[in-house]
């Protein structure tokens, strides 16, 4: 693909190159000798320049500046234009990935994981515990910046635990009000996983059943429903926001019992309890959570609310 992508860099230059120089004939002549006393050069294996050689090839060039100073043609004229000038589209600096490759690949991993672009930023280097107070006490006793900081390395260490050994992996349930973060680190958690070329799929589960009601409606089968059971880490986000439906109390057993049964992780975000999925969705669902996730409660002030008295942007 990189070989490609030069190839067509590269006639695309000599194109441009050659069509300039037809537009210009002053140039084409100046750049004509410039060549020539190269190549002269080359042919003498002449290790240092003559004096008369210096002059001339120096002079030619002020020529060529003034030349193209004078026309507006831009300096590198006839020069690819490189989407990444360090590797020059290679994909490889001193035998290493360019970084503009790793970041398509991560790119390519996000699209693989259906993580919305504007969460795509969600890091875990990004995730503030500034909005949790240092103050105010949790139930479980320690203040609710130091129950986010336990939080966030719970969920750091579930993605080490991920790359270590996928099936052995305890997954997540995180839960508590809406605006406290849960979003952010199931979307640093699908980050941190393509980062490291495990690809995950996070969707949000009203999203989810939507689109496997399509799906089924179109072709009588579900691929999504499929992936979601077989995916090596699955990321479902904001549990408890569609309406319920016996179709998705149905397909919610289905994933989750699944990925119980064959030990692989997932993630679930919700603002209900527990207790509250047994009502709402059933006991067993909430049961096989329970066996497959450690839960884990954020505690705080609404960090949307936050910002907004501040005046900023989300």
């Amino acid at each position: 693909m990189f070989d490609e992508r030069r190839q067509a860099k590269l006639r695309e230059a000599r194109q441009r190159y050659e069509q300039t120089l037809a537009g210009h004939p002053e140039l084409a002549a100046i750049e004509m000798r410039l060549i020539e006393l190269y190549q002269q050069r080359v042919l003498r294996s002449q290790s240092r320049e003559s004096a008369s050689w210096q002059a001339e090839v120096e002079a030619l060039e002020r020529q060529r500046q003034d030349y193209l100073r004078q026309h507006n043609i831009p300096q590198d004229f006839g020069e690819p234009q490189w989407d990444c000038a360090l590797c020059q589209d290679t994909g490889i600096v001193e035998g290493k990935i360019c970084r503009c490759e790793q970041q398509r690949l991560l790119e390519s991993r996000f699209r693989g994981a259906r993580l919305p672009a504007r969460l795509r930023e969600q890091t875990f280097s990004r995730f503030s515990l500034d909005w949790y107070s240092p103050t105010r006490k949790t139930p479980l006793g320690n203040s609710e910046r130091e129950h986010a900081a336990d939080v966030l390395y719970a969920c750091q260490a579930f993605v080490a635990s991920v790359i270590e050994d996928p099936h052995s992996a305890t997954g997540l349930f995180l839960t508590g009000q809406s605006g406290l973060g849960k979003t952010f680190l199931c979307s640093a958690i699908c980050h941190s996983l393509a980062e490291n070329n495990i690809v995950p799929l996070y969707v949000v589960f009203s999203d989810l059943i939507s689109d496997m009601r399509a799906s089924f409606q179109d072709t009588g089968d579900s691929l999504l429903l499929a992936t979601a059971r077989e995916v090596p880490v699955l990321i479902l986000d904001d549990l408890g926001a569609e309406h319920v439906t016996d179709y998705a109390v149905s397909r919610l057993f289905d994933i989750v019992n699944h990925r119980r049964n064959e030990r692989l992780p997932m993630v679930i975000s919700s603002n209900l309890t527990l207790t509250e999925v047994a009502t709402v969705y059933s006991e067993r669902v909430a049961s096989r959570i329970i066996e497959a996730c450690q839960p884990i409660m954020l505690y705080g002030e609404d960090i949307r609310a936050q910002k907004r008295k501040l005046g900023l942007v989300d």
